[in-house]
């Protein structure tokens, strides 16, 4: 019974029974005052009128207590043209206005706009004297202007005929109900609509003890149970087979530890393969045991998590492949590599591409990747005997079939298609001039449905799998160039630099840097290092040949050798750099080029000067000593052949020391070679009667020839009149260095014993002036020779010196 009922029963009751009650006392009233003549029934009258008073007082004041203690209830009375005569304090607190301020005033004024508009309280008070009563729910107004629901009677008011004399209007806020009500059945739909537009929640309720498993739609579905089969239950081993082989002991055992133990249950698990295509699915609920602990009910629910997983798992294989393409060498087969992740993640049977003839009439397989126990393509095959409309397809660039059965594009070739284990499969193909050139091929055995995340997922792999693919094969051609390069700038000691203009940024490699005396990681600039680098001399003609490199309206070449001191060790190079400029928009952006160390080509450069003056001079020189040996010889010959003979042996002499300054190139040579080579003809058999020994000492190119000769002279002196003459004479030749005053000295002594008494000629010939004459030129200092008796004594005591051109010749 509604409350509006239970009031309606109650305060209209009671009010029906106050106004008879009092009609009934002023009946009795009236009729006693009819007979005051008798004294004794006054009495009795006027007692009866005071108890029918306060009666009557007593009843009007349960009225009142009625209306005004009806706290839950706005009670309104009205006349018959609806203006208000009664509004309790419910009322007042309900809708806002107070007594004062409705009584007088139209009913209509608490009902919306929409309603007095449509006449709603005008066809309420028809009703309720038709009708006796009129029930509504509906919104009304309050003083503020809002609105609430109220549920609500309106029935009308009778005088002492029993005539309609006004309406009596009841009404319960009921707005907070509404409102909450309305709140659970929007939340109850919000469900209903995301159960049924996500299609992946369904719920169960097993009857523990009655063994009976009801569930709705979506778990039937998933499981393989019928619609109706679920709502009127089955058993669980029925729900249990519904769950894939390899997962089914282990869910059963899980489910069977959750009834026993009342704890959550929660396990994800995978629908059987009989049931379509396999589903992963997460359950969760829990069982709820009696007062004794038996388990009675077991509610639960389960969310088809399929599309997460294969998410995951296509998430995971795009990582895969890139984490394998970055470990792998630069001969791994990228794309066989892809083939095999997109294969297992997929779960189909056949992954590959083929390529396809200009004909359009064959395809040949180039890669391919199988699941164990699937036969692999291989070799050529007709593209006809894959139906009629297979070709007209891939010019499309795509082709998905769920069902070669049903396809139009494969059904005519679906036996085919059977015998190579595809039912499902999908195609990309690359096509160019309007043909298919290259098909990319994924084939699955099994019925399968191909989700815009799946086709998604193979047009990311091939991506991937193609731009990596070309991005090694140029990583690893690039390297290759620059190991090409680098090997090049090796041998030939070739350095590189970089000149951004835009930032300023210098780059210079090792050995650039080395080039301009700096370590290595050190920073280099234009301004700090490169300039300063330069050699004075040379720093105004660089820059000069910079400026005019990178003037956009120039052709940008750059081609200059220049000079470098060291910005660290301070050494001096000859540097040789070429470059050019990159103009973008009108602007010099970059400065590239490269530079080679040539100090060693210009050092040889000038060796190469001076030797070449050098042997002019020497030249000279020598023919000039051959001219005067060859005069003074022939002229004091006592005959041609004596002297032909004579200037033959000197001119020896002068070659044989000419080899030894040839073999150093004309600078120096050791003093013992200058002995050996000068006293080879002469020296005896008997090597023992000729010796020398002396530390090493270096001489110049003429003190070589000038030594030359004079021991030339010396040993045929001594072979015609002095030690070397008779068998017995020995010669020993000795020299050494001392330091004087701060000063290398040499000292050499041609010493002859055991020959033949000396006497000293009275007069010099040839021979003993050009001893004299040489040695004191070139060697400097004191030569002596002293004519002992027991033998001739040359000495030779001068400065060690070292010609400067012949230093830097050297």
């Amino acid at each position: 019974m509604s409350e509006s009922e239970i009031f309606h029963l109650t305060a209209e009751g009671r009010l029906a029974a106050l106004q008879r009650e009092n009609e009934d006392l002023r009946l009795r009233l009236s009729r006693l005052q009819e007979t005051q003549d008798k004294q004794a029934e006054i009495a009795n009258h006027d007692r009866e009128i005071a108890n029918l008073r306060r009666a009557l007082h007593r009843s009007e004041t349960r009225y009142r207590l009625i209306v005004e203690s009806a706290v839950d209830y706005a009670i309104i009375a009205t006349d018959l043209d609806g203006t208000v005569t009664t509004w309790n304090e419910a009322a007042e607190a309900t809708l806002g206005w107070s007594a004062e301020q409705m009584i007088g005033r139209p009913i209509k004024t608490i009902f919306t706009r929409e309603d007095v508009a449509n006449g709603i309280h005008e066809r309420e008070m028809r009703l309720s004297l038709t009708e006796g009563k009129a029930r509504d729910e509906r919104w009304h107004l309050r003083a503020n202007g809002s609105r609430f629901f109220a549920s609500g009677e309106m029935m009308p008011l009778l005088d002492d005929d029993e005539r309609p004399a006004g309406f009596l209007k009841i009404l319960r806020d009921r707005t907070q109900e509404v409102l909450e009500r309305k709140e659970l059945d929007a939340s109850r739909e919000r469900l209903r609509l995301a159960l049924d537009a996500s299609a992946i929640v369904g719920t169960f309720d097993w009857d523990v003890p009655a063994d009976i498993l009801f569930a709705d739609q979506r778990f039937a579905a998933i499981f393989g149970i019928g619609e109706a089969t679920a709502r009127q239950g089955v058993s669980v081993a029925a729900f249990l087979d519904g769950i894939h082989p390899e997962d089914r002991a282990r869910v059963g055992a899980k489910l069977e530890a959750a009834v026993a133990s009342a704890d959550i249950f929660a396990e994800e698990f995978r629908s059987a393969p009989a049931h379509g295509q396999i589903r992963w699915i997460f359950a969760r609920g829990r069982c709820f045991h009696d007062a004794t602990g038996r388990p009675q009910r077991f509610p639960g629910a389960i969310v088809d998590i399929t599309s997460e997983k294969e998410r995951n798992r296509r998430q995971a294989a795009l990582l895969k492949l890139g984490d394998d393409m970055m470990r792998e060498s630069g001969t791994t087969d990228y794309s066989r590599l892809a083939l095999s992740i997109l294969g297992e993640t997929l779960g189909v049977s056949r992954v590959g591409y083929a390529t396809i003839d200009r004909s359009g009439r064959y395809a040949t397989v180039v890669n391919e990747w199988c699941e164990e126990g699937t036969a692999p393509l291989r070799g050529r095959y007709e593209i006809g005997l894959f139906g009629e409309h297979f070709l007209p397809a891939l010019r499309k660039g795509l082709l998905v079939v769920e069902d070669v059965f049903e396809a139009s594009e494969t059904a005519d070739a679906a036996d085919g298609w059977a015998a190579l284990s595809v039912r499902s499969l999908v195609n990309i193909a690359v096509v160019e001039g309007g043909e298919p050139r290259l098909i990319f091929y994924v084939h699955s055995s099994r019925l399968r449905r191909w989700p815009d995340e799946d086709i998604a997922f193979i047009r990311e792999i091939l991506a991937r799998s193609w731009t990596y693919t070309r991005r090694r094969r140029a990583e690893i051609a690039l390297k290759e160039t620059e190991t090409r390069l680098r090997l090049a700038q090796e041998a030939a000691e070739i350095g590189t630099f970089d000149y951004d203009l835009r930032t300023g940024v210098l780059i210079w490699d090792d050995r650039c840097r080395a080039m301009f005396g700096v370590s290595p990681g050190e920073a280099v600039s234009y301004e700090e290092i490169f300039l300063p680098g330069l050699h004075p001399e040379d720093r105004a003609r660089v820059e000069e040949a910079v400026a005019r490199a990178i003037d956009p309206d120039s052709s940008g070449d750059y081609d200059i050798t220049y000079r470098t001191i060291g910005i660290e060790d301070g050494a001096l190079r000859h540097v040789h750099a070429s470059g050019q400029t990159i103009v973008e928009h009108g602007e010099t952006v970059r400065f590239v080029g490269a530079v080679r160390d040539v100090t060693e080509e210009k050092l040889a450069e000038g060796r190469q000067q001076l030797l070449t003056r050098e042997l002019q001079h020497r030249v000279k020189n020598t023919l000039a000593m051959v001219t005067a040996i060859a005069n003074q010889t022939l002229r004091r010959a006592p005959s041609v052949e004596e002297g032909l003979a004579a200037f033959s042996a000197r001119v020896s002499a002068l070659a044989k020391a000419h080899d030894i300054l040839t073999e150093t190139s004309w600078t120096a040579a050791p003093i013992a070679d200058i002995v050996e080579q000068s006293l080879l003809t002469h020296r005896p058999a008997k090597g023992e009667r000729m010796g020398w020994s002396g530390p090493k000492v270096m001489l110049t190119a003429r003190q070589s020839l000038s030594l030359s000769l004079a021991l030339h002279e010396l040993a045929t002196n001594a072979a015609k009149y002095g030690a070397l003459s008779n068998d017995d004479g020995k010669v020993a030749i000795v020299w050494s260095v001392d330091t004087e005053a701060g000063s290398r000295c040499l000292r050499l002594q041609w010493r002859e014993i055991g020959g033949p008494p000396v006497i000293e000629p009275t007069r010099k010939g040839f021979g003993s002036r050009l001893i004299q004459q040489s040695l004191s030129a070139e060697f400097g200092g004191n030569i002596v020779l002293d004519y002992q008796t027991t033998g001739l004594v040359c000495s030779i005591d001068a400065p060690i010196t070292f010609d400067e051109g012949e230093r830097q010749a050297g």
